[in-house]
This record gives structure tokens, C-alpha cells and sequence, in this order.
């Protein structure tokens, strides 16, 4: 009993180890309340209006009847995240158990822990102004994504299963399309050139993109709330015992796209770019690697499949929208790493020919110096874990001091 026990602890090591450090987390370094930006959230629901953000407060509704309690949303909330550690966990140990390579394994494992240390880890979710954030389900939407393609053989189903979850986080919140879309836009162009192309493929993967990109236009310009701000805050006090912020509810429902570039981004500009650029230049060992794996795979291929790859990189561009006209850069930024580590993951356990290789020179110079790695590692264990609004605080630190010495250099 006891070799069967140390067998299957030794199979899936990656997926225990992974679990334990993430709901230990969640466990001590949790937030202790629900960000109160977020928290009208978990009371509002359809019998409001008909529109996007109100599927998980409808869920809730469920559970607790017409008044949403305090303790019932935090606990909901702590749940998800659990959820979220765990699936995460085993989509990380199915990618690394499914390589053979050894020096493949190295670089999985690498990134594993180089992403679990990094200020986009899924630690950033329960931050005390990421907690109760809406992104906890697209990102668990996005892991079950993919558990789905590599999971579901049938490529009717396949597609069917995609559409239903894309649609159901556009369901959850708009910024779906902007944040974690491009993951799924990765997983139907790898499903289509891992078919060769197939029409009957190209054909599902269009129409799964269509609804999904049909249902976002419509949440974001044809829903609504049936009442005025002073009848929608009311009712929502009526309906929960939580503080409930009318900012967001007044920001969502009553403001224009143009009141929100000049009420909330435009003040932000002169404070994100500047930090922003600092962020960009101290997060080189993230994007950087990231990028070399793809331009690895993009010089090694051939064509077509470099034309696979373009495509690939180019569904980034899907994050310039909310880069400019929203501020919330701190939930852009993790989320924009979050999808680059899962899209290398995804191709890396399907076993993409160039992207194993890209992965097997990565794991090739872990294996023969690991110093430099580690050292990464280290360093980037020492950010704090991206916020809402705003950046780890590590950048303006890092600014700050500069700054300082700076002028001391210079006025001494």
C-alpha cells in the first residue's frame, strides 16, 4: 500500500507540489474581504437587466435565495479560487507527464516555477484589490478551455464546448474578448494546422469565433439595466448585507465609452506610461523569454507552419484596445503573461514539433548551467503580485530609488 501510495505521489509530483503551494497561499495571503469595487458584482443578476457581469452573481443567487450575504460571497469567492489552484495544478502537471523528452521536462518545469514566482501567478488573483475580481472565472474558463482540446476527441463537441465556455466568460465580463480570447483564438489555430487545414475545421473554429465575437458586440452595446442609478442602488442594498459601491455599478451601466477614456484613463496616462515603460524594462526576463521560444519556433519552421505562429503572436494584438482605453493596466499585464505562458504549455503538450524544440534548448542550458536560471527565479520571486490598478511595487521602488541616487550623484 504504502509503494502504491509513493508510485502515484512520484507520478504526479507536479500537480501535488503545484496544488499545495497555491491553496497553502490561498490559505495565508488571501485578502480578508472582497475588493468593494467588485463586490456588486455577487448581488446584481438578471432580474436587473440583461447583460455582461451579471452571470455569477446570478449563480449566487441560487445558492443563498433573493439576499446575497457578506460570508456567502467571500466564501463562494475562496471557493473558486481553491478550484481555480486545483485546475491549474493538473493542467500543469498534464503538460509536463505528457513530455518524454527530458530536456523538454527541464524547461516545462522551469517555466512552471519561473511562472508560479512571477507577479501574473494566480497569487495575484486574491491581492487586496484583485480578490473577488471577475477575471478568477475567465481564468478558470481558460484553463477548462484547455482541458477540453486535449480532451475531448470529437470535433463537433470539441467546438461546441468551446463556444459554450467563450460565450459563458463573455457571460461573466466583456473584457473576456480583450484578456483570455486569444488563448482559445491559439488552441483553433493549432486544432486547424494539426488537421492540415481541414475545411470542416477551419469552418468550426469561424463559426465559434463569430458567436463568440457576436454575443461580446452585443453585451457591450445592445444590454442594459432596467432601472436609473438611484432605483438599480437601492434595490441592490435591499438584496445583500455588503457594502455596495455605486462607482462601478455608475461606471458600467450609466457611463459612455467615451466617459470612461476621459474619467478614468486619461488622469492615469502620464502614471502608467511612465511606470509602465519602468515595468516593461524590469519584466525582460518574462516577455523576453517568452518571445525567444517564439521566435525560436518561428525561425526553425517552415512555411506554413510559420505562418501558424505569426497568426499565433499576432492574437496579442487583441490587448491594445484595453491598454488604451482602460485602466486597469495591472489586470492587463497579468493577464497578458498569463496567456503567454499557457499558449507555450498548450503547444508544448500537444507536442509541437518546433516549439519542443525551442524547449529542448531551453532545458539543454538549464541542465548544463542552471546558476542563471535559478537566479531568475530568485529575481523574480522578489515582485509583488500585480493589483488591480495598479503596478507591484517594486517599480516605483525601483524608481524612486534610482531617482534618488541619481541626484545624489549629480548635486553632491
Amino acid at each position: 500500500m504504502i509503494e502504491k501510495i509513493r508510485e502515484w505521489s512520484n507520478k504526479y509530483s507536479v500537480e501535488l507540489m503545484v496544488a499545495v503551494f497555491l491553496l497553502y497561499s490561498v490559505y495565508i495571503n488571501r485578502a480578508d474581504n472582497i475588493y468593494s469595487y467588485v463586490k456588486p458584482w455577487y448581488v446584481i443578476d438578471y432580474s436587473y437587466g440583461f447583460g455582461s457581469r451579471l452571470l455569477i452573481g446570478s449563480i449566487l443567487h441560487l445558492f443563498c435565495g433573493e439576499v446575497v450575504t457578506d460570508a456567502a460571497a467571500y466564501g463562494f469567492v475562496v471557493a473558486s479560487l481553491c478550484l481555480l489552484c486545483v485546475a491549474f495544478a493538473l493542467f500543469a502537471g498534464y503538460i509536463y507527464r505528457g513530455e518524454v523528452n527530458q530536456e523538454v521536462k527541464k524547461a516545462v518545469l522551469f517555466l512552471i516555477v519561473f511562472y508560479l514566482v512571477s507577479p501574473a501567478s494566480p497569487e495575484y488573483l486574491w491581492t487586496v484589490e484583485n480578490m473577488g475580481r471577475l477575471d478568477t472565472y475567465l481564468y478558470l474558463v481558460t484553463l477548462l478551455i484547455a482541458f477540453v482540446y486535449f480532451g475531448i476527441k470529437n470535433m463537433y463537441i470539441r467546438y461546441l464546448l468551446f463556444m459554450i465556455l467563450g460565450v459563458s466568460a463573455v457571460f461573466i465580463h466583456q473584457v473576456y474578448f480583450f484578456l483570455f480570447f486569444p488563448f482559445l483564438l491559439v488552441v483553433m489555430l493549432q486544432d486547424i494546422w494539426k488537421n492540415e487545414c481541414n475545411r470542416k475545421n477551419m469552418i468550426c473554429a469561424a463559426v465559434t469565433g463569430l458567436i463568440i465575437s457576436g454575443v461580446f458586440l452585443y453585451m457591450q452595446l445592445g444590454s442594459g439595466i432596467y432601472y436609473d442609478y438611484e432605483t438599480l442602488m437601492v434595490k441592490l442594498n435591499e438584496h445583500s448585507d455588503l457594502p455596495i459601491d455605486g462607482a462601478p455599478m455608475k461606471a458600467e451601466y450609466f457611463w459612455t465609452l467615451k466617459d470612461h477614456f476621459y474619467k478614468n484613463m486619461v488622469p492615469e496616462i502620464a502614471h502608467h506610461l511612465k511606470y509602465g515603460f519602468m515595468l516593461v524594462c524590469m519584466l525582460v526576463p518574462v516577455w523576453g523569454g517568452y518571445l525567444w521560444i517564439w521566435l525560436h519556433a518561428v525561425n526553425r519552421s517552415y512555411k506554413r507552419q510559420k505562418t501558424k505562429y505569426i497568426l499565433m503572436l499576432c492574437t496579442n494584438l487583441a490587448y491594445l484596445p484595453v491598454f488604451v482605453l482602460m485602466n486597469d493596466w495591472g489586470r492587463w499585464f497579468a493577464a497578458l503573461f498569463i496567456v503567454g505562458f499557457l499558449d507555450i504549455m498548450l503547444l508544448a503538450g500537444d507536442g509541437d514539433d518546433d516549439i519542443c524544440h525551442a524547449l529542448k534548448t531551453l532545458g539543454a542550458a538549464i541542465i548544463k548551467n542552471p546558476m542563471p536560471f535559478i537566479l531568475v527565479i530568485l529575481y523574480m520571486s522578489t515582485f509583488e503580485k500585480f493589483e488591480g490598478l495598479n503596478f507591484p511595487e517594486q517599480v516605483t521602488d525601483f524608481y524612486y530609488t534610482t531617482y534618488n541616487i541619481k541626484e545624489w550623484l549629480l548635486h553632491r
